[in-house]
């Protein structure tokens, strides 16, 4: 879908990606600066050659919880609230490895 945004400037946040030979999830995920965690969501751990895959580059930020992390020290990392953080991921409580949109 493309969306303007303004009067000249036209953004496409969907992009068709095409896996090449060699190609890994790591791969795509660092050239999209997207986590890894939301391709294999997706699409699984394995890709083949030729696999098509649709790719949102919206400008979210996502949050991968690290071990001692807290909700409150994620919420100020990131300048949020801890009631929007907990809705916006739907919890209560993190765990390490969880990630989470910020």
């Amino acid at each position: 879908m493309i969306k303007p945004l303004g009067k000249n400037v036209i953004f496409n946040p969907t992009i068709l990606h095409r896996v090449l030979q060699n190609e890994t999830i790591e791969d795509i995920s660092k050239h999209y600066h997207i986590p890894t965690q939301i391709l294999e969501r997706k699409y699984g751990k394995n890709l083949y050659v030729g696999q098509c895959l649709i790719i949102n580059t919206t400008n979210k930020k996502y949050h991968i919880v690290k071990p001692a992390e807290t909700i409150a020290g994620i919420c100020k990392q990131y300048d949020i609230s801890i009631d929007e953080l907990k809705k916006k991921n739907n919890i209560t409580n993190i765990f390490i490895g969880q990630m989470l949109e910020i």
